[in-house]
């Protein structure tokens, strides 16, 4: 029987809240409002490589072209920012530089580190997806190996931004009810969880 990590039940941070819901609208595909999300996020202290990696996950759930849209939107919003060939960013942050992870010139560790991170991420039970290996391969070391070795977000801030990103597509129940549990897998409390949902049922009312 899968067991639940150990934590606490506090709320989340208006951080994680307003990142998570910039990664809704970006799923959703809304452009519009993630201008608007964008700079709240940014204003609430999100970091501008926060919001970078977070939309570039965003491919593994809703594909190249929304992930792609999104950070066209945080580049249009910087470029705006420009003065004189100057970025002003004001009290917007970049955050830490990103780090090129070093699994990503080693395939094998890609796959053994995403193996495990599966692993936690499924509560302690193995996870293999023998009718397709290719996808299970694919999901083993790319997204769990690859993705989850950049250290902008932590595996529990990455599979909040995963709720957030199904939350808001069609079509995509059983993966948003799985990745729920998944996030208190990964650190997060119920609480934290059903808060993120409740939190983004009110904001992406349109």
């Amino acid at each position: 029987m899968k067991q639940h990590m150990k934590t606490t039940t506090s709320a989340l941070s208006e951080r994680i809240l307003y990142l998570c819901t910039c990664v809704a609208w970006a799923a959703k595909g809304d452009l519009e409002h993630l201008e608007t999300a964008v700079p709240q996020a940014l204003d609430h202290g999100v970091t501008i490589n926060e919001l970078k990696d977070a939309f570039a996950q965003l491919y593994a759930y809703a594909g190249f072209p929304r992930s792609l849209n999104a950070l066209g939107v945080l580049e249009k919003i910087l470029n705006a920012k420009m003065v004189n060939g100057t970025l002003s960013l004001g009290t917007w942050q970049w955050g830490k530089p990103f780090v090129r992870p070093a699994v990503w010139d080693d395939a094998a560790e890609a796959l053994r580190t995403g193996t495990a991170m599966q692993t936690r991420d499924e509560g302690g039970t193995p996870w293999d997806y023998t009718f397709c290996p290719q996808a299970d391969y694919y999901m083993k070391s790319h997204l769990f190996g690859d993705i989850y070795a950049s250290d902008q977000l932590t595996p529990a801030e990455r599979e909040l931004v995963t709720v957030a990103a199904l939350s808001a597509m069609e079509g995509v129940t059983p993966q948003f009810e799985g990745h729920k549990e998944c996030a208190v897998f990964m650190g997060n409390t119920p609480e934290q969880v059903a808060e993120l949902c409740r939190w983004l049922e009110k904001h992406l009312k349109q």
